[in-house]
């Protein structure tokens, strides 16, 4: 999901392999428009928001990445190419307005690209022994963009989003690999990343320091999807998997909020009158749309 100025709250959905993509009115439950072009593969989705009211849907697959206007469907010209399997994908806004996509790339690489005219922001970022699987793009401050990446083999790293160094030493932050990453906007001050593994343990980590925020949170399930979000102030994380149930902690306590929701698929987006609405995906097929309020 993204907000758009004139359209309102955009909803996005892609299922199966080949995918099918479509956007929903949120409101009547009407498809928008929908795409059933044949992609090598989905390996995940993002909406990037760009100038001018603009917005934009990306997929990683197994050739690069591919994408469409997210408001009229038109794919759009170009592909960004990582000339080899794009596991996951992030996006975000550099400090001076540039929209960045970022790239988990199958030959241990960190890809980052113009979200608008798909031109690679300098070189891959080197650093990883093995697989990339997740990225995320988050903020240390006002001035500072970072992004977080993992691997098959449990470790995470941070980059400076805008320069493409380093930020500390790697670390070894799971038993098994690193499948999800998300940004976790604690409160004003502090911002974090939320990192979930192959055991659907979840571990949340200073965005500015990269050290681990609390002890692990254990799910008891594989986690295919996290989400945050913020009703009235409280910051809350949401996880769905392989139990068909959308779990739902205080992200700053991880105490466990309100009745567990339907689904093994969740996103959520605040709403400027402080309610957050979460939609939930489940396996047969439906969506489902909920109000939350704290």
């Amino acid at each position: 999901m993204a907000a758009d100025p004139k359209e309102g709250v955009l909803l996005l959905s892609t299922w199966g392999i080949g995918p099918e993509i479509r956007r929903w009115d949120i409101g009547s439950g009407d498809s928008v428009w929908d795409s059933v072009e044949e992609l090598p593969g989905c390996n995940g989705s993002v909406l990037a928001s760009l100038t001018r009211g603009r917005c934009i849907l990306a997929v990683s697959t197994e050739d690069g990445v591919e994408r469409w206007n997210a408001l009229t469907g038109e794919p759009m010209s170009g592909v960004y190419s990582a000339e080899s399997t794009v596991w996951s994908l992030a996006a975000g806004t550099l400090p001076n307005g540039q929209a960045m996509l970022v790239g988990a790339g199958h030959g241990g690489a960190v890809h980052r690209w113009d979200a608008d005219s798909g031109e690679p922001l300098g070189p891959p970022l080197l650093g990883h022994a093995t697989t990339v699987l997740s990225v995320g793009f988050g903020y240390v401050s006002e001035s500072e963009a970072v992004i977080m990446s993992g691997d098959d083999s449990g470790f995470l790293r941070r980059w400076d989003a805008k320069t493409g160094n380093p930020l500390g030493d790697p670390v070894a932050g799971h038993a098994s690999q690193v499948n999800i990453i998300a940004a976790l906007p604690l409160n004003r001050v502090r911002n974090a990343f939320v990192s979930s593994d192959a055991d659907g343990e979840i571990c949340r980590w200073d965005a500015a320091t990269g050290e681990q925020i609390g002890a692990p949170l254990a799910t008891g399930m594989e986690v295919y999807t996290l989400a945050t979000v913020c009703p009235g102030g409280t910051p809350l994380l949401l996880a769905a998997g392989s139990n068909g149930v959308v779990g739902m902690w205080n992200a700053i306590t991880c105490e466990p909020m309100g009745i567990p929701l339907r689904g093994i698929s969740a996103a959520a987006i605040d709403q400027p009158d402080g309610t957050s609405l979460v939609v939930t995906g489940t396996s047969q097929g439906e969506m489902i749309v909920y109000s939350l309020s704290v």
